[in-house]
């Protein structure tokens, strides 16, 4: 082997090894078991009492602290799905496939009803979706870019193409007035939800990895595929990003929360760790281990709830609490 290909192998080894060294693990963090096997889906609700998840065939929706069965569903096994949300109340939950919604209504424990939707392209397929409750309404993210609105109440649907590409990530603020997306296209938008006009926006080089925004949208943070992952303000008079700062080349981001107060950034990676961050300016705080039962346990979702509490769900079916404001006092 040349020479140089093996110094090259020895960097990027070396660097593979510190980047999973530096993360520590917290014996007195409470945990909880939710499935005795790995999960392919999963998301945490928004109030972090409740999770969903995908397992084979059927969709369960436990209690995170008793880690309780409180519904399961079961599904076509020859159907993939390509999306779970809660409702914000936890009285609804939607599980999307190619094309097809289907809503349940967790109250009376039973199907509300299926829905198709479309995008610009008739080979678009669903992305990304998220249902909200009082009125009820869902965001549909396509793989063509398009975005869709069904507001159920008022029988409405609106569909707008925000991105050239997948719509990786939607997230709606909290008094629902801007919906964040994120694509393949290396885009990332805030856009009004009653008319769906752009509000706006920033450009990545390549493809958006993770995505989150604040309660109030005055923060997003956006990770691409390669180097860049920046902290931004929308709409305060800072112009320039924040940018992450560690010592490895490059690394990579799959799930990304926003604390409440807006003074912590929370990242998952593609192995069995995740990354505090200062959010005010981009340094690193420390990185935790996850509890794991395979080797190749990571992290699916993540959320911040108030007090600076971080729940993370990952693909081995546990869920954790991490007390942030503790964590991080550690550290100064």
């Amino acid at each position: 082997m040349n020479k140089q290909i093996i110094v090259l192998v020895t960097i990027v080894l070396y660097i593979t090894l510190l980047g999973c060294s530096k993360a520590k693990r917290d014996p007195q963090n409470e945990f909880n078991l939710l499935s005795q096997a790995p999960i392919d889906l999963g998301v945490i609700s928004s109030d972090a009492t409740s999770v969903a998840f995908l397992n084979g065939g059927l969709v369960t929706v436990s209690d995170v602290r008793t880690a309780e069965v409180k519904h399961q569903f079961k599904l076509n096994k020859q159907t993939k799905v390509s999306g779970i949300s809660l409702s914000q109340d936890n009285k609804l939950l939607l599980v999307s496939f190619d094309t097809q919604l289907s809503v349940w209504d967790l109250d009376k424990n039973s199907l509300v009803g299926q829905f198709t939707v479309v995008g610009h392209s008739k080979f678009a397929k669903i992305s990304q979706v998220a249902i909200y409750a009082n009125p009820m309404f869902v965001l549909v993210g396509m793989t063509d870019g398009t975005l869709n609105l069904i507001d159920f109440e008022n029988s409405l649907t609106k569909q707008v193409k925000l991105h050239d590409a997948r719509i990786s990530h939607l997230e709606l603020g909290e008094y629902r007035q801007l919906v964040m997306t994120a694509g393949h296209d290396g885009q990332v938008k805030l856009s009004h939800i009653d008319s769906l006009s752009l509000k706006y926006s920033y450009s990545l080089h390549k493809r958006v990895t993770s995505a989150a925004t604040g309660q109030r949208n005055e923060t997003l943070f956006v990770s691409d595929a390669l180097n860049e992952q920046l902290l931004l303000r929308p709409f305060s008079n800072v112009s320039e990003p924040i940018k992450l700062v560690y010592r490895e080349r490059f690394r990579w981001f799959r799930a990304a929360a926003l604390s409440p107060n807006g003074e912590y950034l929370a990242t998952g990676s593609s192995k069995y760790w995740w990354t505090l961050w200062d959010a005010n300016n981009g340094r690193e705080i420390d990185a935790f281990a996850i509890e794991a039962a395979t080797s190749t346990a990571m992290i699916l979702d993540m959320h911040f709830s108030k007090g600076n509490i971080l729940t993370t769900l990952s693909s081995d079916g546990i869920v954790e609490f991490w007390d942030i404001n503790t964590l991080a006092s550690k550290q100064h």
